[in-house]
C-alpha cells in the first residue's frame, strides 16, 4: 500500500483488468483492506490510511475518492490515538492542499503532517498557500469529496452521542483545519468550525477536549479580525457561564453518558454509564424523573469540561488577542479570581494560567474590580454548583483579608450570610470552604472592631452592622458550629470594642442570657427528666448546670459586658431584664438573669435607686413563683443586693411582705427563707432596722411541721450572732404577739408551729416570760375546749411549760386561775384520741407540780381512780378467751380512749405530793385499790415504776421524822393496811420481773 501511495503522490493509479472488464485499485482491494483495518495491527493500519490518502492525491473518479473515504471513516469508532490521526491525515490529503508536495514526501525523510509542520506543538506557524502542493486533479470529484467530508464531520461524527466518534470527528476536523486551513472552502467554514469547536471543548473525553481547544486557536489564527472578535466573545462567554445552549444531541441506547464508576455502579454490581442503564435503574428504584436528575447532572459535568477546555484554548489565543480582551475584562475577572479556587485541579492551573496572561498586576487588577469580584462571588456562593460554592467561598475568604472598612462596609451583611449558609452545606467540602471563610470574615470583623487598629468612627459602624446580624442570625441559628463561631466572635468583639459596646448592652446582654439555656447540652434535661430514677438529686443536678453555665464564653462576655455599664446604659438595659425576669425560661438564663442584676446593682450601686420599686417587686415575685431551688436562692440574692438601695418605705414593704410568709404554703415559707436569709448575707445594715419583724418569725418557722422547712429558718437562727437567751428576751414582745397571733390563725398547722415555739420559748425563758404570760395563756386555753386537730397535743405541751415557769405570775394576777387551768386540763383528759389524752394526763401532771394546790387532790384523784379502773377493766376484758361481737366491739371503742396507766399513776403521784394528809385518809380505799391493780402481774415493768413512786410518796407524806406531827384519824389504819396488802405486791414485782431498774426502785419502796 505504501508503494500504491507513493505512485499516487505522482500519478493517477491506472486501472486494472479483470475479467474482461477494467476497474480501480482501490475497487479491487476494497474488501482486502477492509479486513486489514478491522484487524489489531495499529502500525499496518497506519499506513494502510496515509497510502489511501496518497493514492487519492492526483484521482480523478468520486467513485475511487468515495471508496477511500468510506474506508477511512470506517475506522470512526477506533480508540486508539495514532489511527485517528493517521485518519485525519489522509483526510487532509483528499480535501487536497496540504502544507507538502510530493517532492518533500518522496524525496526527505518525511513521516507524516504533524511531524513536518510541528503546528499541533505550537512552534510552527500556519503555511499560507505558496506552500502548499499543487496537483493536477478534476474539481469536480475533489469538491464533492469535500462536501462529503463536511457532511460526515458535522452531520455524524462531532454531534454524535458516542464519545469515541465525536473524538474522532475532532481529530479529522482539527487536522482539516491545521493542514488545509488556508484553502478557500475551509475558510469559508470557519464559523460552523468555530461551532463545532465550542460544541467540543465541553466533551468526557480529554482528548476530544485539549483538540478542540487548541483548533479554537487554529481557527482565530485563520480567522479575520471580526472572526477573532466572535472567538473571543464565545470563549469569555464558556470561561462565565453565559455561552450559548448547545445543539442538542440524540441519546441512543448505547450512548456513554457518564464515564464507567463516575457514579458508582447499579443495586446488582453492574456498571452504570449508559442512557439504558441509566433508564434501567430509574425504572427499577419506581422514580422515572430520576432520569432527568441523571441528564442534570451530565449537563453539569459538560459545563465544567467545557470550561477546563476554554481555558485551555483561551489560554494560547490570550497571546494573540491583546487588546480585544480589555472589554471582556470586568466580566472575565471576577470568573477568573473564582475558577483559580475550583475542587478541579485542571481547572485551577489553566485559569492561573489565563490570569498571569491577562492580568499584569494582580493586586491592581483586584482592587480595580473589587466589588465586581465580590458580588459575583456572593452570588456563586449560592449557586446550585456545589463547585461554585466552595470555589466562592474559599475565594472570598482570600481577597476579603486586609481590606478597609470602606471596602466591605456594603458586602459584610452579605459575606456573614454567605457565610452561615457555606457552614451548613450539605456538601462536607463546602461546609470546610465555609469554615475557612468564617475565620477570615471573623479576623476582618475583630480588626475593623478594635479601635486600637481602626478609626473610632469606623469600628462603631462595623459593631452597628455586624454585632446585631450575629445576634439575631448567628447565635439563634440551629446550626452548632455557626452557634459556636458566634458566641467567639462575639466575645472578641465585646473584649476589644470597649465602650462602642454600650449602645448594643440591652440586645447583648438579652442574647447571652438566653443563650446559657438554648446552648445547653441537651443531654441534661434528659438527665433532669430522670433524676428521679437515677437517684440524683435535683437541686445538686441545678447546681452542677448553673456551675457549668458560669464557666462559658457567655457568661465571660456577660463579665465584659458589666464592665462597661454606665448610668446611661441602665435605661435601655432595664427594662430589658425586667422583660426577662418575667418571661425568661431555662434554669441557666433565668439564674443567669438575677446573678447579672447582682452584679449590675454591684457596678452601679446608687444609680440603680430610679429602678429599686420596680426591681424588687419583680425579684420578689420570682422568688415566690420559682420552682426552683437554685433560681429561687438567686433572685433572692439580686432582691437583697437591690434592697441595699431602696427608699425606706420600699424596704419596710418588702421586709413585711417577706415576713408574712411564714404563713402561706410550704412553698411560701421556703421563698421567705431564702429571701431572709438574702437579705441577711447581703442587706445586713438595712434589714438589722426589721430585725423586730424578722427575728419572731424565724423563731417560730424552726417549729415548722415540713422538716425542710424547719431546717432552713434553723439555720437562719443559728447565724443570729446573739446568744438564744439574749435574743429571746430582746425581741420577746413581738414574739409573744406573733405566737398568739399564729394560735388564733384558722390554720392547724399555725396553731402546731405556735404551740411548739411557745413550748421552746417557755423552756428556754423561764420566769421573764411571766411579763406576757396572759396574752399566752389566754390563747392557749381558748384552744383546749375547741374541736380536735391533729397536732393539738402541742398546745397541752405549751400549756404545762407556761404554768411550770410563770406559776407565780398566774396565781398572782388571778388567785383562780390554777383551778381554771386544771379544769381546762381535766376536760382534755376526757378526751378520746389517745395521743392528746396521754398528753394531756402529761400536762396534767406538770400542772398539780407547778401550782402545788392541795385542793387540787380532791379535783383529780377521783378521775385518776376512774381512769385507773377502765384500764383494768379493759385489760380483763382483753385477757378472757371468749368474746362476744358486741363485747370485741366495745373493746375496739375502750382501746381507742384508754391510757397508759403509768401516766395516770404519775399524776396521781403528783396529787399524793401536794396533798393534804385527811384527803388522802379520805380516798384510802380507792388508793389502795388503784396501788393494788397496779402491782398486778399483767402490769407491764413501767407501770410498776410509777406505782412504785405513788408509794414512796405515801410514805414520804405520812412520815414522822419528829414525832410532833398531828395525824388525821385512821393514819395508823391506812399505813398497816397499806404495808401488809402492798409489800408482798412489791416483793412479788422483785421475783417476777427481770430488770435491775424494777429492783432498785421497788427496794427504795421496801425501805421507805
Amino acid at each position: 500500500m505504501e508503494s500504491l501511495g507513493h505512485i499516487g503522490l505522482r500519478c493517477v493509479l491506472p486501472s486494472i483488468s479483470r475479467n474482461s472488464s477494467a476497474a480501480g485499485v482501490l475497487t479491487v482491494l476494497h474488501e482486502r483492506l477492509t479486513k486489514l483495518l478491522s484487524e489489531n495491527d495499529t502500525k499496518a493500519i497506519q499506513k494502510i490510511l496515509v497510502s489511501l490518502g496518497h493514492i487519492s492525491w492526483n484521482e480523478l473518479s468520486f467513485s475511487h475518492l468515495k471508496i477511500a473515504l468510506d474506508l477511512i471513516f470506517s475506522l470512526a469508532r477506533s480508540k486508539v490515538e495514532d489511527v485517528l490521526f493517521a485518519s485525519g491525515e489522509a483526510l487532509s490529503f483528499i480535501w487536497g492542499e496540504v502544507p507538502v508536495t510530493a517532492d518533500v514526501i518522496l524525496e526527505t525523510n518525511f513521516v507524516s503532517l504533524s511531524q513536518a509542520t510541528n503546528f499541533l506543538t505550537g512552534d510552527a506557524p500556519l503555511l499560507d498557500s505558496r506552500n502548499f502542493g499543487k496537483r493536477s486533479s478534476c474539481e469536480e470529484a475533489r469538491t464533492t469529496a469535500q462536501d462529503e467530508i463536511i457532511n460526515k464531520l458535522f452531520d455524524t461524527l462531532i454531534y454524535s452521542s458516542r464519545k469515541e466518534e465525536r473524538c474522532a470527528g475532532t481529530v479529522c476536523l482539527v487536522s482539516l483545519t491545521m493542514y488545509c486551513g488556508r484553502h478557500p472552502k475551509i475558510l469559508e467554514l470557519l464559523p460552523q468550525i468555530q461551532e463545532a469547536f465550542s460544541h467540543l471543548i465541553g466533551d468526557s473525553n480529554e482528548l476530544t477536549q485539549d483538540l478542540a481547544s487548541q483548533g479554537m486557536s487554529i481557527v482565530y489564527e485563520l480567522g479575520d479580525a471580526s472572526m477573532k472578535g466572535q472567538l473571543v466573545h464565545a470563549l469569555v462567554n464558556t470561561l462565565t457561564g453565559a455561552a450559548k445552549k448547545k445543539k442538542a444531541i440524540k441519546l441512543m441506547e448505547d450512548s456513554e453518558v457518564f464515564q464507567e464508576g463516575t457514579i458508582g455502579s447499579n443495586p446488582a454490581g453492574g456498571k452504570l454509564s449508559t442512557y439504558k442503564e441509566l433508564c434501567s435503574l430509574a425504572n427499577e428504584m419506581g422514580q422515572p424523573d430520576l432520569i432527568y436528575k441523571f441528564m442534570d447532572l451530565a449537563n453539569y459535568q459538560a459545563a465544567l469540561n467545557s470550561k477546563r477546555g476554554a481555558a485551555f484554548g483561551f489560554s494560547k489565543i490570550a497571546k494573540q488577542a491583546g487588546e480585544a480582551l480589555q472589554p471582556h475584562l470586568h466580566t472575565l475577572i471576577p470568573r477568573l479570581v473564582r475558577y483559580q479556587y475550583d475542587p478541579d485541579k485542571n481547572i485551577q492551573d489553566s485559569m492561573g494560567h489565563i490570569w498571569k496572561l491577562i492580568v499584569s498586576d494582580p493586586k491592581k487588577a483586584i482592587d480595580e474590580h473589587y466589588d465586581v469580584i465580590v458580588e459575583d462571588l456572593l452570588v456563586q456562593s449560592g449557586s446550585r454548583l456545589w463547585r461554585s460554592r466552595e470555589a466562592s467561598c474559599l475565594a472570598l475568604a482570600d481577597i476579603i483579608q486586609g481590606r478597609r472598612y470602606s471596602q466591605v462596609s456594603k458586602h459584610l451583611i452579605k459575606i456573614w450570610t454567605t457565610t452561615f449558609r457555606a457552614m451548613d452545606d450539605i456538601k462536607e467540602t463546602v461546609r470546610n470552604a465555609g469554615d475557612s471563610l468564617c475565620r477570615a470574615v471573623s479576623s476582618l470583623t475583630v480588626r475593623l472592631c478594635d479601635v486600637s487598629l481602626t478609626t473610632a468612627s469606623d469600628a462603631k459602624e462595623t459593631m452597628n452592622i455586624v454585632l446585631p446580624f450575629l445576634l439575631s442570625e448567628g447565635i439563634l441559628s440551629k446550626v452548632a458550629s455557626v452557634q459556636k463561631a458566634s458566641i467567639n466572635l462575639v466575645m472578641k468583639l465585646a473584649k476589644g470594642a470597649g465602650i462602642a459596646l454600650r449602645p448594643h448592652l440591652s440586645e447583648l446582654v438579652s442574647c447571652m442570657l438566653e443563650c446559657l439555656s438554648s446552648l445547653e447540652d441537651q443531654r441534661l434535661n434528659y438527665v433532669e427528666m430522670h433524676a428521679g430514677n437515677a437517684g440524683i438529686q435535683t437541686e445538686k443536678l441545678d447546681s452542677l448546670r448553673v456551675a457549668v453555665a458560669k464557666d462559658s464564653p457567655m457568661w465571660e462576655t456577660l463579665d465584659i459586658c458589666i464592665k462597661v455599664v454606665d448610668t446611661n446604659s441602665l435605661e435601655l438595659l432595664i427594662p430589658r431584664l425586667a422583660q426577662m425576669v418575667r418571661s425568661a425560661v431555662g434554669l441557666n438564663t433565668r439564674v443567669g438573669v438575677a446573678s447579672f442584676i447582682t452584679l449590675l446593682v454591684q457596678k452601679v450601686m446608687i444609680n440603680i435607686k430610679p429602678y429599686t420599686a420596680m426591681l424588687l417587686k419583680l425579684l420578689y415575685t420570682a422568688v415566690l413563683e420559682e420552682r426552683s431551688t437554685a433560681a429561687k436562692r438567686a433572685f433572692a440574692s439580686s432582691c437583697a443586693a437591690v434592697l441595699k438601695y431602696a427608699s425606706q418605705s420600699q424596704a419596710q414593704k418588702l421586709i413585711e411582705d417577706t415576713a408574712s410568709l411564714h404563713l402561706g404554703e410550704k412553698s411560701s415559707q421556703l421563698s421567705g427563707a431564702v429571701l431572709i436569709k438574702s437579705y441577711l448575707s447581703n442587706a445586713a445594715d438595712v434589714i438589722s432596722g426589721y430585725n423586730a419583724v424578722v427575728i419572731p418569725v424565724i423563731f417560730s418557722s424552726r417549729f415548722d411541721d415540713d422538716k425542710e422547712t424547719s431546717a432552713l429558718y434553723g439555720e437562719l437562727w443559728e447565724d443570729i450572732p446573739s446568744s438564744e437567751r439574749v435574743t429571746l428576751q430582746l425581741y420577746l414582745p413581738e414574739i409573744v404577739s406573733l405566737l398568739c397571733d399564729c394560735m388564733s390563725s384558722s390554720s392547724w398547722a399555725g396553731k402546731r408551729k405556735s404551740a411548739k415555739a411557745t413550748k421552746s420559748l417557755c423552756d428556754a425563758l423561764g420566769e421573764p416570760v411571766s411579763a406576757h404570760h396572759h396574752n399566752i395563756l389566754k390563747s392557749l386555753l381558748k384552744e383546749l375546749p375547741g374541736r380536735f386537730w391533729e397536732g393539738k397535743d402541742a398546745v397541752l405541751d405549751a400549756l404545762a411549760s407556761l404554768c411550770l415557769c410563770c406559776h407565780a405570775a398566774i396565781t398572782a394576777d388571778e388567785p383562780t386561775m390554777p383551778s381554771v387551768i386544771l379544769n381546762a386540763v381535766c376536760a382534755a383528759c376526757s378526751r378520746k384520741p389517745k395521743l392528746y389524752r396521754e398528753a394531756a394526763f402529761s400536762c396534767l401532771q406538770q400542772v398539780i407540780t407547778a401550782f402545788k394546790d392541795p385542793g387540787f387532790f380532791n379535783s383529780v384523784f377521783p378521775m385518776l381512780y376512774e381512769v385507773s379502773n377502765q384500764s383494768v377493766i379493759f385489760k380483763t376484758t382483753r385477757s378472757s378467751s371468749s368474746l362476744s361481737t358486741s363485747a370485741a366491739a366495745e373493746q375496739d371503742e375502750s382501746a381507742s380512749v384508754s391510757v397508759s396507766l403509768d401516766k395516770v399513776l404519775n399524776c396521781a403521784a403528783s396529787s399524793i405530793t401536794i396533798a393534804l394528809p385527811q384527803d388522802i385518809i379520805h380516798q384510802k380505799k380507792n388508793m389502795l385499790e388503784v396501788l393494788l391493780n397496779s402491782l398486778s402481774p399483767e402490769e407491764g415493768w413501767q407501770v410498776k415504776l410509777s406505782s412504785f413512786l405513788c408509794i414512796k410518796e405515801l410514805c414520804y407524806k405520812f412520815s414522822d421524822s419528829g414525832g410532833s406531827t398531828a395525824w388525821p384519824e385512821g393514819t395508823d389504819d391506812f399505813v398497816q393496811e397499806m404495808f401488809h396488802s402492798v409489800a408482798s405486791k412489791v416483793v412479788d414485782s422483785i421475783r417476777l420481773v427481770k430488770i435491775a431498774q424494777v429492783h432498785v426502785a421497788a427496794s427504795e419502796c421496801l425501805l421507805e
